[in-house]
């Protein structure tokens, strides 16, 4: 089994560079942000919670976003051609990474983690969040999720980082030249 992390600042490029690992090494997708609007689709009290809390531009409690992604895994390993799964975006804290390292070890899956940190500069967050021009992408947002990022996704990378586990990735190259750096520094996962 093989298990990306793949951490970054909003608009480093996390959802563009998971779509061509998941097709390179024929993983499996979590991304949380995907499950958890999916799940507030749903117009039970779980969903209805959800979708507010969303609205809110709040963060969602740890275990719904951890219930997701079990529930995902269990939806994997059920397939024989499973290999493993690239998580886009999370754990977004340290304790999600601890649930999450615990819950790999449960299956047998932690010997073959690698975590990939896209980075990019405050201002390359800025001025790319701007661009895209969505709705939850205006200037104080940015700024507040940026703040988020050192506060609580930083833990996360040092965490992976004692573990020997992050591989740090140049992310304010073209795309192309992201993926190539990635797949160059995942030789690993070629086997």
């Amino acid at each position: 089994m093989k298990f990306i992390i793949l951490l970054g600042k909003s608009g480093s490029g996390k959802g563009t560079q998971a779509i061509l690992l998941k097709t390179k090494f024929h993983l499996g997708h979590i991304n949380s942000g995907a499950l958890l609007r999916a799940r507030a689709r749903r117009k039970d009290f779980i969903g209805n919670g959800l979708a507010k809390i969303m609205a809110r531009g709040a963060l969602i409690p740890t275990p719904l976003v951890f219930h997701l992604w079990l529930h995902t895994l269990e939806q994997f390993r059920k397939q024989k051609k499973f290999h493993g799964a690239i998580f886009e975006g999370s754990p977004r804290k340290l304790y999600e990474a601890n649930m999450l390292q615990e819950t790999l070890e449960f299956y047998g899956w932690s010997s073959n983690i690698v975590v990939l940190y896209i980075k990019i500069s405050d201002r390359e967050a800025m001025k790319r969040l701007l661009n895209r021009g969505r709705h939850d992408d205006e200037g104080h947002a940015i700024k507040n999720r940026l703040v988020w990022f050192r506060k609580e996704v930083r833990p996360v990378i040092e965490f992976y980082r004692k573990k020997k586990e992050l591989v740090e990735i140049n992310g304010e190259q073209p795309v192309e030249k992201v993926f190539k750096e990635i797949v160059g520094k995942l030789k690993r996962f070629h086997a």
